[in-house]
């Protein structure tokens, strides 16, 4: 009898010293992404019993990041979470984010030169400029672009198919619109697929900022705002775009999951969207619900260079002062995200592994259509301006969606938009200084 209470006491006093960490985590990812990020959590948990992981999915974009601060502000955070490296400026500049050692890295078996260096790079600018030292505040996950969907089997039809199997008109932007216009003629479908919305302002933004940089376009000089750019190749690259509506190449004012179904449906031949959309063509094509062949491109150099928008989704812990974690939720925090970023299935979902062993392996090599755009894309990274009124959730979005996107839509004058896009702008200057 007394054994018996003796072996229920050291059992239930070892369960105590042995319990797992509990570790919080959201995230904003929907779609393809979630599901890759649900399984990969859920494997982590079966994986080992030290540390438990209960995740959270909120809404993208403002509504996650106004949260995130809300709950540094009150004391009441996750303990990870996933961050867009575009929002890292004012992220550090709020102090949401709390600074990742190289020794702490070291010890989850992580270290700087194991991910991708563009993303390192411009990580690393934005921890001297707005935390005044060189700190990481993220692990980077992937590196997530534009990229050139296209109709196969339409383009064969009308011609304009090379033999390597990719669309023979995009070398320059007369070139691509020339095709366009063939593809109008000679196939009877939408040119392109894309939102159009002026309520979802960031599909624009990805394809104008790409159209500017491959001009040569910055915001930035000398570390601040400049917008004589905008007014230069910004404006060109918009009146490339209204011309694109005008002629009948994109579709007015057309939402999101519209513009996607366009494509899947097989009533347009190109779509300019995100690599994200990738396993919404994957399961469609292994389920038989395809009607065409498809494939999957770096986005085209139209310009002088092929510098393609990029973002990247981040591991970051936040910085809560008035509960900070403990050394021990740090180190669990880190394990998990050091699994996270070796896991080949997120590269499931269209993305491209930030973490190099991973890019760099064959299994990664081998996965389609992954293969057909990856390793260019990786090259174009073009990253948002590094400056807080820009990225996921930042206040630009309102003035794209205002002035910006309806000039696409033919509703108003480039030069007008283009005009009242940059006193808005002016405005967040002033608003900050």
């Amino acid at each position: 009898m007394k054994a018996a209470l003796l072996c229920l006491a050291v059992s239930a006093f070892s369960g105590s010293i042995y319990a797992a960490t509990e570790l919080t985590y959201w995230d904003f990812l929907g779609g393809g992404d979630g599901v890759r990020m649900k399984q990969i959590v859920e494997e982590f948990n079966k994986s080992q019993s030290d540390i438990h992981v209960t995740e959270s999915t909120l809404t993208w974009g403002e509504p996650f990041y106004t949260k995130v601060h809300t709950g540094v502000v009150s004391g009441q955070t996750p303990d990870v979470m996933t961050y867009h490296l575009s929002h890292f400026a004012a992220g550090i500049q709020n102090k949401d984010l709390r600074p990742i050692t190289d020794e702490e890295m070291a010890a989850a078996g992580l270290k700087r030169s194991d991910f991708q260096d563009s993303i390192v790079q411009r990580s690393s600018e934005l921890s001297k400029t707005f935390g005044q030292s060189d700190q990481l505040f993220g692990v980077p996950l992937d590196i997530h672009t534009l990229v050139l969907y296209y109709n196969k089997t339409a383009l064969k039809k009308a011609g304009l198919l090379g033999t390597d199997g990719k669309p023979t008109g995009t070398e320059g932007i007369d070139a691509f619109n020339k095709m366009l216009g063939e593809a109008k003629a000679k196939t009877h479908l939408l040119p392109i697929a894309a939102s159009t919305n002026t309520e979802e302002p960031a599909s624009f933004w990805r394809i104008w900022y790409t159209m500017f940089r491959q001009q040569g376009g910055d915001f930035l000089k000398d570390g601040k705002l400049t917008l004589t750019d905008v007014e230069n190749q910004g404006a060109k690259s918009l009146q490339y775009m209204a011309d694109w509506m005008k002629n009948g190449y994109t579709p007015k004012a057309t939402n999101y999951p519209s513009a996607v179904a366009l494509f899947t449906a097989g009533r347009a031949v190109f779509m300019i969207n995100g690599n994200w959309e990738v396993p919404t063509l994957v399961d469609l094509d292994k389920n038989k619900k395809l009607t065409f062949e498809y494939g999957v491109t770096a986005f085209p150099k139209l310009f002088d260079n092929n510098e393609t928008w990029a973002d990247s989704h981040q591991l970051a812990i936040p910085n809560n002062q008035k509960n900070p974690a403990s050394p021990e939720k740090v180190a669990a925090a880190l394990k998990f995200i050091a699994y996270v970023v070796k896991q080949v299935t997120w590269a499931g979902g269209g993305h491209i592994p930030a973490y190099l062993p991973v890019q760099q392996s064959e299994e990664y090599k081998q996965m389609v259509p992954n293969n057909q755009y990856s390793a260019q894309a990786a090259k174009q990274v073009s990253l948002e301006p590094a400056l807080p009124m820009f990225g996921v959730g930042g206040p630009t979005f309102a003035p794209i969606s205002n002035f910006l996107v309806p000039a696409w839509n033919n509703q108003i004058p480039v030069d007008q938009a283009i005009k009242q896009f940059n006193a808005e702008l002016q405005k967040f200057v002033q608003q900050q200084g």
